[in-house]
């Protein structure tokens, strides 16, 4: 059974893929401490820098660091150089097309395009371009002649693959709502002075949802009841006979919990996963690439044929799961897997095929480039986003960057999920907790958009771990607040 799970609201939207109880993918809204952007984002920036020799310019968009428009990224299409189509200290309106990283800066467009089911919506472009998997000449001439009278003079569109299933009603429909969602933004752009991000809440949420959105969705499990309505609201205009895969959690217990997402994310961030066999893989990150070792583990062949077909049947394994981290950890560039020695052409053969296949599952182009000289098998995978270990963690300032913690916005989020619960379930009124020095800063109660369900309590602890915080008691307003003050006496 494959299932979406939608937990958070407006202020942070958690979304997990599961197929049979396995996580397949985990989607997070919150930006890291070094935020960047995600991809599809819209933003009012300013040209802070024109470079001629590389074609290129930076812009200013309120993140961390400026964002790199390439000339061929830039509007109006008729002119050809940089310099003619930017001049610094002019506002832009750009859209994230690649999200940046801890060495590289986000990658925007001037060519905003605001995506749907079917279409994607370009509000400044006059064409109209038919996806290339549509082969048929008679249906993409249809497709254009159905859409061409819906657009005014200075809007084009894109028509997605699945268009072809679609009937001229629906095509109308998302057009129509593509539009409207374009009239808030330019008019949100037009009221925002400063630079910054101006696209619409609902964006992250529909982005993800559609990327999911296929007919091998059994179920989409939705915690919070106004993300429930905006979910209904989105599958509404898409699928309107969806509507009946969609369900309203409301037990106690979180939904993340209940479903064992929570432990699968942190195995995920494990540098060693456990084969079946009682091998194991080993995953390496540098700042080229992902080295990951296969080892034999508990393994012990003796020799000859015995040797070559179990250390076979662990590197079939390993290529199997191989597939599976990849997805789940979203490592994306240049990935070089050392893989247990085999003598048999064969069965080397047999690997690569086996690799290629389970890599086939994954939604995001890859290629499997072959076995070097030593034996090691490269690959690409795309880059869409920073992987998962980027989103949810920081380097350790302890160990001088050579190991990671939970981020601040997680470690927040792990709270507020654990205090819920305990509201739930105990009818806790208040919290009295423990921090450590970085969390007791970053999480304010009365601050930012998270409303927290109960009252908080905090205590400065700096002999906590940075990513550890201690639960002291929850219950009783009153008596939570007594426990307080009587810390706060005693240090």
């Amino acid at each position: 059974m494959r299932q979406l799970a939608i937990s958070g609201s407006a202020e942070q939207l958690r979304v997990a893929l599961l197929e049979d109880g396995r996580l397949l993918e985990w989607r997070t809204q919150a930006n890291t401490e070094a935020a960047e952007g995600w991809a599809g984002e819209i933003f009012l920036g300013r040209v802070s820098d024109v470079r001629p020799g590389i074609q290129s310019a930076f812009i200013d968009i309120g993140l961390d660091r400026n964002a790199y428009l390439y000339v061929d990224d830039a509007l109006p299409n008729e002119k050809s150089l940089i310099q003619e189509k930017v001049r610094e200290g002019e506002k832009l309106l750009v859209q994230i097309i690649k999200e940046g990283s801890e060495w590289k800066a986000p990658k925007v467009t001037t060519k905003i395009s605001l995506q749907g089911r079917y279409l994607v919506f370009l509000p400044f472009e006059k064409e109209i371009s038919v996806s290339r998997k549509i082969a048929n000449a008679s249906v993409r001439q249809q497709l254009q002649d159905v859409l061409r009278p819906l657009l005014t003079d200075t809007e084009g569109l894109v028509v997605r693959t699945e268009a072809v299933d679609a009937d001229e009603h629906s095509l109308a429909k998302e057009l129509a709502y593509l539009r409207r969602r374009w009239q808030q933004i330019a008019g949100r752009a037009h009221e925002q002075a400063r630079v910054g991000q101006i696209s619409l809440d609902s964006e992250w949420l529909e982005t993800a949802l559609r990327e999911h959105f296929s007919s091998e969705m059994e179920e989409i499990w939705v915690e919070h009841a106004a993300t429930y309505q905006q979910v209904k609201e989105l599958l509404g205009v898409w699928e309107p006979e969806w509507q009946s895969k969609l369900r309203w959690y409301q037990e106690k217990e979180p939904l993340i919990s209940r479903l064992g997402i929570e432990a699968q994310v942190q195995q995920a961030l494990q540098r060693q996963v456990a084969l079946p066999s009682g091998g194991f893989l080993v995953f390496d990150k540098t700042e080229a690439m992902t080295v990951i070792d296969v080892n034999t583990g508990s393994f012990t062949g003796k020799g000859g044929q015995q040797r070559e077909q179990a250390v076979t049947q662990i590197n079939l394994e390993a290529a199997r799961q191989v597939a599976i981290q990849l997805r789940l950890r979203e490592i994306g560039g240049i990935i070089v897997i050392d893989f247990i020695d085999m003598k048999e052409p064969a069965n080397k053969e047999r690997l690569l095929t086996t690799l290629k296949r389970a890599l086939s599952q994954d939604p995001v182009p890859s290629s499997v480039l072959g076995l070097t000289a030593l034996g090691l098998v490269e690959m690409t995978r795309k880059r869409v986003r920073p992987s998962l270990a980027e989103r949810i963690s920081i380097a350790c300032e302890t160990c001088g960057g050579r190991g990671s913690v939970w981020s601040s916005e997680e470690m927040e989020q792990r709270l507020w999920d654990e205090v819920t619960a305990l509201s739930r379930v105990q009818d806790a009124a208040a919290i009295l907790v423990e921090l450590p020095t970085r969390l007791y800063h970053h999480i304010d109660p009365n601050a930012g958009r998270k409303q927290w369900p109960v009252q908080l309590f905090k205590l400065h602890r700096s002999t906590l771990c940075v990513d550890e915080y201690r639960i002291l008691y929850a219950g009783d307003k009153q008596e939570a607040e007594r426990l307080y003050r009587r810390q706060m006496q005693i240090t």
